[in-house]
């Protein structure tokens, strides 16, 4: 894996091991503690846990999420996301102790959130695509991002906090976006759907390249 100072983690893929066995020992339920009880659940031999957890091996990505799923860590799944540069740095989970408190966080960022994206608007009308954006601009657009940053930390500490003391069913809640978000059309849905969007890219390029004209299928038409 590459340095971790040039991935801009706070935690080191050397100490995926150690996040692994510090979930594991310091699990809510006594019978999460055991090794074998997680090796089981796992489908893993108690002996390749034990390998992970010393620093021996590194665990695939999906087996290492799996793992903090079992146990019920999600402070430790956060890390683990982060690590893979799947996700933000974990959230002190002290902070997440009180619903309320999350939500009003929430709300707070949200509307300094807008804000940025207004003072963006602002912005955009003196930007073009793929123009040279002049240093006190960007040094103003990287502020504004990070306030749209703040907004994204904030959502996932509130939904964290609602599964950590409402029970929140965050695999439905998931699901359900998922759903909504296929019939809306704002995902991908699907391998052939992400070939017809690069198609599309290909040859809108492609025709750009050859003055205007239209391309289709890889055949130049005048």
């Amino acid at each position: 894996m590459a340095n971790t100072l040039n991935r801009l983690s706070l935690y080191s893929p050397s100490q995926i091991g150690e996040i692994l066995k510090i979930a594991r020992e310091r699990a809510c339920q006594e019978e999460r503690r055991t090794k074998r009880f997680v090796s089981e659940e796992l489908g893993i031999t108690v002996q390749r846990l034990t390998n992970i957890e010393a620093g021996f091996s590194n665990p695939p990505f999906e087996l290492a999420v799996e793992w903090c799923k079992v146990i019920g860590d999600y402070t430790a799944l956060e890390k683990i996301k982060h690590i893979y540069q799947m996700g933000l740095p974990a959230t002190d989970p002290r902070l997440l102790e009180s619903v309320p408190n999350q939500l009003i966080n929430l709300i707070q960022q949200a509307e300094g959130a807008i804000e940025a994206a207004q003072s963006l608007l602002k912005i955009s009308k003196n930007m073009r695509p793929g123009g040279v954006v002049n240093e006190t601009a960007n040094v103003e657009m990287l502020g504004l991002a990070e306030e749209i940053l703040d907004l994204q930390q904030a959502a996932e500490a509130a939904l964290s906090s609602m599964r950590q003391n409402w029970s929140l069913d965050m695999e439905q809640v998931i699901r359900s976006w998922t759903q909504e978000a296929i019939h809306d059309g704002v995902v991908v849905s699907s391998v052939s759907a992400y070939k017809r969007i690069k198609d599309e890219a290909y040859y809108t390029n492609r025709a750009r390249a050859f003055g205007g004209q239209s391309i289709a299928g890889g055949t130049i038409f005048t």
